[in-house]
């Protein structure tokens, strides 16, 4: 953005003409537009933001959303290469802004509410786009500069985002729109729009030499966004369903997309579209694929004016089917396949028909949710929750080197701390939630990066946000020694035992919770080595004096000799998987110990998808591989199912896409491939379980390892690896013998 930028927004004629005025602009659109008359050979790159949100069509095109998601300190702009849309004569800039009101989000069930992951300073719609078109040579022919070009706008009263029971936890995204009023060519060239008004320059984005020397910062805070632009490549529907009273569009698979829709009909028409995640409730495997089973979810409803309509929805949806009745296609409907442009490194191979469809279906789940940010499902929320994400970081370690999105998400937690101590429990949000337990997931992430990126600095600048965590906890702690009750929600999982008491155990009731100080105590232990790698080795040493205070608390006051288990708490008898995990995950336990209380707590409740990952990393520790298979089970399960992504909750989803239950992509690489950088070296410790064999690549922050595995008749097994240049790596055989690697390496062990 240049200083000569300004905003433009709305005048006060156009509100007045429309009946609508400050204070109920929420949900509400303006469409602003541009034309230019262009030679063949036009240049234009530019720069774009708005209040709350945009999308931008070129020459009735569309071209992107944003701005990337920010909050009241952060408005990012995007800069995008536009001469491929330009064409010769007449163009047209068109830009669909909504203004997203804050102060009505926790209203979620109001008629017009807000997009709860949307948060931008400002209280108005308003629009900022940089841009100059030059010929080849870089002369200046026209510009499309908001406070220099000619820009109209007009604001629509008609029609507004709407929530419903779908939409409740996102916020409102449902579309209700009578083409006999609201207009639907004006993003292309043809539209006349000789009534519109021009719209109201009112200020630089930029702020002036005065301002920038005595450090105001402006309300509105612009910067580049720090993520590559969203993917968007047009896709058709593979398989068209006509029905007797309406008809279904097959995506052939879980997916993001803005979709784009030719009507034609009678004026009055109404046409009901609903987008769907499955058929049927999912429940305890029910296939979800069957179109002849019940469905219900997101409504967009549009009336036709007698004219052919061309239809696209502002908000970016999410489906597998969409069922569309009244009105009849002109063209073949299709959508924009959105996402963020994650390259995928890592591949995996087998006889065992489950592996690769896992495996798709697995990276499918992750990619869905990565957006802008990370998200916890992309049907109902859309929201950036830090225990999902530092889970989907996980993921995305193992599949990919672009750590772009990991870092937007640390920052953007960074940005959430309260004063208290502790985050907020999502980020970016309208409204502020506490998840009290979350925190300490952003220590286990905020550690998991600079262990696996090195990025020291990085770890430096959020190191304070550790501090200010772990000495809540400490200060929440009671006459036991161990921490009591750490206030707001403390989220521990979706276990079915806990869903009265929504995700919490029992025992955070009656006294301290064991999971929760475990919890606690890995924390400072990721605390610990934080301020180790980054120069602080007193305060490393601190924390890891809390933490065996607080082990050898939870030895003393949890641990039954009889049953070998912890308690979920000194004064609560129940115990639980997660509980066991957590120790075992701590070093509580030897070995032997360790197999005892995770083969004993068996007998309890399974941990969700959302808590595997600790029971995983437990039964690993304990060399009980036979569990680890069996627990896989869950998963494999979805296959029959019908499912092509992994839902939020095995056997009574809500969501059908929900990235924590990604997990068989790290097990894939680190656990069955066993391939992780540890020290600057390559460790590759495979665990084939039954699989006869397992080939492909396994990304590290060193390069791609190849490998094949192939189980012999006699029991052995032939491992071949080829490791990147200039790395080192040791092959640790299931029998504990080590084999130095460098280059390639052809062996039976």
């Amino acid at each position: 953005m240049r200083e000569q930028t300004q905003w433009i927004r709305i005048p006060q004629e156009e509100l007045a003409r429309k009946q609508i005025f400050h204070g109920d602009l929420g949900g509400r659109f303006a469409y602003f537009r541009c034309e230019q008359t262009l030679p063949a050979d036009a240049r234009l790159t530019a720069s774009i933001t708005a209040v709350s949100r945009y999308r931008l069509w070129v020459n009735g095109t569309p071209v992107l959303s944003g701005p990337c998601k920010g909050d009241l300190n952060r408005q990012y702009y995007e800069t995008v290469e536009l001469t491929p849309y330009l064409r010769e004569g007449k163009n047209v800039f068109a830009v669909q802004v909504l203004f997203n009101d804050p102060d009505i989000a926790r209203d979620q069930m109001d008629t017009r509410a807000a997009i709860n992951g949307v948060v931008s300073p400002g209280n108005c719609h308003a629009l900022a786009v940089d841009g100059d078109i030059t010929d080849p040579d870089g002369k200046v022919l026209f510009s499309v500069t908001t406070g220099q070009a000619d820009w109209l706008v007009w604001l629509d009263n008609t029609f507004c985002l709407h929530s419903t029971q779908y939409t409740n936890l996102l916020g409102a995204v449902e579309e209700s729109i009578d083409f006999r009023l609201s207009p639907n060519a004006w993003k292309t060239i043809g539209f006349d729009a000789s009534a519109w008004m021009k719209a109201l320059p009112y200020g630089p984005v930029l702020p002036n030499v005065f301002s920038q020397a005595v450090g105001l910062i402006p309300r509105t805070h612009v910067m580049p966004r720090v993520i590559p632009l969203l993917d968007e490549k047009e896709t058709t529907f593979p398989r068209i369903i006509p029905r007797d009273n309406d008809v279904i569009l097959d995506a052939g698979a879980h997916t993001n997309g803005y979709p784009r829709f030719y009507f034609q009909g009678k004026a009055g028409t109404q046409v009901t579209i609903t987008y769907l995640e499955r058929f049927g409730d999912g429940m305890d495997g029910h296939r979800i694929d069957d179109p002849s089973g019940t469905g219900a979810g997101w409504e967009d409803k549009i009336i036709l004016n007698g004219d052919p309509i061309c239809y696209e929805p502002f908000w970016v949806h999410t489906f597998r089917y969409i069922v569309v009745s009244g009105g009849q296609f002109s063209q073949s409907p299709v959508y924009r396949k959105t996402g963020y442009p994650l390259p995928v490194q890592s591949a995996v191979s087998s006889s065992a028909p489950w592996v690769k469809s896992l495996w798709d279906i697995s990276l499918r789940t992750l990619k869905n949710c990565m957006m802008e940010t990370y998200m916890d499902c992309p049907y109902y929320e859309h929201l950036q929750y830090i225990m999902d994400t530092r889970l989907q970081m996980l993921f995305t370690y193992a599949v990919s080197n672009d750590t772009g999105l990991v870092k937007k998400a640390l920052l953007d937690f960074h940005c959430g701390m309260q004063p208290g101590g502790l985050l907020t429990g999502k980020a970016p949000c309208a409204y502020t939630q506490v998840i009290s337990t979350f925190s300490l997931h952003y220590a286990f992430a905020l550690w998991e990066y600079v262990e696996h990126t090195g990025d020291t600095a990085l770890g430096r600048l959020y190191r304070p946000d550790i501090d200010r965590i772990l000495d809540y906890y400490d200060g929440k702690r009671d006459e036991t020694g161990l921490v009591g009750a750490i206030g707001f929600w403390p989220f521990i999982d979706w276990q079915d035992d806990w869903k009265e008491t929504w995700g919490v155990s029992p025992a955070y009731f009656v006294g301290p919770s064991t999971i929760i100080n475990l919890m606690y105590a890995y924390a400072l232990e990721c605390g610990a080595k934080l301020y180790e790698v980054t120069g602080r080795p007193g305060t490393a040493e601190e924390y890891r004096q809390r933490r065996e205070d607080i082990l050898s608390k939870v030895k003393e006051l949890c641990f039954d000799p009889d049953q070998g288990m912890v308690r979920e708490g000194p004064a609560c008898r129940q115990f639980t998987r997660h509980a066991q995990a957590w120790a075992v995950v701590n070093g509580m336990f030897t070995v032997a110990e360790s197999r005892r209380a995770l083969q004993a707590s068996l007998s309890c409740p399974p941990c969700s998808f959302s808590t595997s990952y600790e029971w995983f990393r437990a039964l690993e520790k304990a060399g009980m591989e036979e569990q680890m298979r069996r627990d896989l089970d869950a998963w494999i399960g979805l296959l029959s199912r019908g499912s092509t992504t992994c839902p939020e909750e095995p056997h009574h989803p809500r969501s059908e896409c929900h990235a924590w239950s990604a997990l068989p992509l790290y097990e894939f690489m680190r656990t069955l491939a066993g391939i992780r950088q540890e020290n600057g070296r390559i460790i590759i410790s495979p665990r084939l379980l039954d699989l006869p064999g397992l080939s492909g690549t396994a990304i590290t922050p060193l390069g791609p390892v190849q490998y094949h595995y192939q189980r012999n008749a006699n029991g052995t097994i032939r491992y071949e690896l080829i490791l990147p240049e200039q790395a080192e790596g040791c092959l640790i055989a299931p029998d504990g013998t080590q084999t130095h690697v460098k280059g390639q390496l052809s062996i039976t062990k």
